[in-house]
């Protein structure tokens, strides 16, 4: 299939361009986050026709989120620019969605089949975004995810390491829990759906995925500090990190059962990406800093 990805800067892109292409079951089009931020329709259509994709692949939403820039309206416009066309030219459309759609609220793992409450802007933008593709796209796959983390940025990991790395106090909190996934993860994840789809399987949907064993921010961001610890930039960073136990109760975590039973894809432990996470910032980002 030819798959066109868009957002192929952006972590889940890097990891996406590093899984796909070497088993050579698809051909990979790249389009930078930048060059989707388009101004009038006619150049998003222009970009689809002469790609001639199989597939879209969008990981522009997913990747906003989690910037200081952050996601906004116009990018919701061109998600329907995107699933208007994509109707017209009868393609799939994978779009990598979030666990922001829901507010948080419950105390078990959401279900598919959960009602969406976002209870902010970025979720509800979201929640947005998928109903206008369902409506626009017959063949439409999506996907959302726990929160995604990479050692290659901006991202919301990365800046929890920034601040680490400059000695400053961190304040997080096991009430709100998720099930965090790497972008290695999301790319297994992404390309398996697709190679499925290639084949035959059904191309519309809604399913879950996030990484196994749900957990606290303040359990997390403690993994990810024993990691970087070892780094003479980050050896103080235990004494940094506070337990504030006065947060809200938020769990955004994901029940994953229907995307293992109808796609044979199977969980793997967040404990088993943290390290490689923190070694590709330092790798990135403090390589000088290194013992």
């Amino acid at each position: 299939m030819r798959v066109l990805l868009l957002g192929s800067d952006t972590p889940i892109g890097y990891s996406l361009r590093a899984f796909v292409p070497p088993l050579q079951r698809h051909e990979l089009i790249s389009v930078p986050l930048e060059a989707t931020r388009w101004t009038r329709q006619r150049h998003a259509k222009k970009l689809l026709k002469n790609a001639a994709a199989d597939l879209i692949l969008d990981a522009r939403l997913i990747t906003l989120i989690d910037r200081a820039d952050a996601l906004g309206p116009a990018d919701i416009e061109r998600s329907q620019w995107l699933g208007g066309i994509a109707g017209q030219l009868n393609c799939h459309y994978l779009l990598l969605s979030s666990c922001r759609v829901f507010s948080g609220q419950l105390s078990r793992p959401y279900r598919e089949s959960d009602r969406v409450d976002a209870n902010d802007e970025l979720g509800s933008l979201l929640v947005e975004a998928e109903n206008q593709l369902r409506e626009l796209v017959d063949s439409i796959f999506v996907l959302r995810l726990g929160w995604v983390f990479s050692g290659r940025g901006p991202s919301a990991f990365n800046r929890i390491l920034d601040r680490l790395r400059d000695g400053q106090t961190l304040r997080v909190s096991d009430n709100r829990r998720d099930c965090p996934v790497h972008s290695a993860e999301v790319a297994r994840v992404a390309a398996g759906v697709i190679d499925q789809i290639g084949v035959g399987a059904p191309g519309r949907g809604l399913f879950h995925y996030g990484s196994q064993g749900d957990t606290g921010y303040f359990s997390f961001v403690e993994a990810a500090v024993a990691c970087a610890s070892q780094f003479a930039r980050f050896g103080k960073s235990q004494e940094l990190l506070v337990e504030d136990e006065a947060m809200p109760r938020v769990n955004r975590s994901l029940d994953c059962t229907q995307i293992r039973h109808q796609f044979g894809i199977q969980q793997r432990p967040w404990r088993d990406f943290v390290e490689r996470a923190v070694r590709r910032y330092i790798q990135l980002y403090c390589e000088e800093n290194r013992d």
